[in-house]
């Protein structure tokens, strides 16, 4: 399917749901849901600088992540090729970047992560859309190397497989997984970032069942029940009342202003976005 991708547009639920900047705290939550598969924890055990590159490897995801949803036909190729360069060495005894079935983890832990915190903050999605958002998943998956036909073609379908994997053995089952989990929760990083790593395991800590806790050895604490209800009181209303250079990603608002809205965009205009 290379060369044949057609952009998400504004009518999209993918641009609908991956504007919400408030989406992205559901990252800590989909970081280590991914690692506990023992193909990645050992794949990014072996091929990532996980404990000292945390920051780094953060802002690639989410580049090549908003590069597919809200890009042009050129960037995304851009992204499907970097990517596939990324993956081939990523192999070895028990794992590779290139099974099916890992990858259609790691992507089903970034659509429930987005999903949890579209409705959770910002209004509830109809069956029709979550599964229209599945299938847009299924073409933006590809990008990254996963069969489309791997995603399964309703959300409830797709909530069957999310509940049965969490359910499972597989996940946590390596001693990796452990490892690799608490590096990405409390990460060799520069100070700023360590004193937000409580909160970033209170956010990872609410969406894992306490049987995945206990196998990767993630203690709870008092911080994740006042930090979520905390979230839940304020942010609510700060999105609906935020100006949307605050509320909304970057790259979207990017998209919108040259012109993939049908909106002819000035050159001084774009000479001050590009200096931006």
């Amino acid at each position: 399917m290379a060369g044949e991708f057609i952009p998400f547009g504004p009518d999209s639920m993918m641009w609908r749901i991956n504007r919400e900047r408030v989406v992205l705290l559901a990252g800590p939550a989909a970081a280590v849901l991914q690692v506990a598969h023992p193909q990645v924890a050992m794949g990014v055990a072996a091929h990532s600088k996980f404990r000292t590159d945390s920051v780094g490897r953060l802002h690639r995801t989410l580049e090549s992540v908003y590069s597919v949803a809200f890009g042009t036909s050129e960037e995304v190729e851009r992204v499907r090729d970097g990517v596939a360069r990324a993956h081939r060495p990523v192999q070895g005894e028990g794992y590779s970047a290139f099974d099916q079935d890992t990858q259609l983890w790691v992507l089903a832990t970034l659509i429930m992560g987005s999903v949890n915190m579209y409705q959770r903050f910002v209004g509830k999605l109809t069956v029709p859309e979550l599964d229209r958002f599945l299938e847009e998943n299924a073409r933006f998956g590809e990008v990254f190397g996963l069969d489309p036909g791997m995603l399964p073609k309703s959300w409830s379908g797709f909530e069957r497989y999310y509940a049965e994997t969490l359910s499972g053995p597989l996940l946590g089952s390596h001693p990796l997984c452990a490892e690799v989990a608490n590096a990405v929760i409390k990460p060799q990083a520069p100070w700023f970032m360590s004193v937000l790593s409580p909160a970033f395991r209170a956010m990872a800590i609410e969406y894992l069942p306490p049987t995945l806790r206990e196998h990767l050895r993630i203690d709870s604490g008092p911080l994740t029940g006042i930090l979520w209800s905390t979230l839940d009181r304020i942010l609510p209303s700060l999105i609906r009342f935020a100006p949307e250079n605050l509320r909304y990603a970057p790259r979207y608002l990017h998209a919108r202003r040259m012109g993939l809205l049908g909106v002819p965009v000035a050159k001084d205009q774009r000479r001050s976005e590009h200096g931006a």
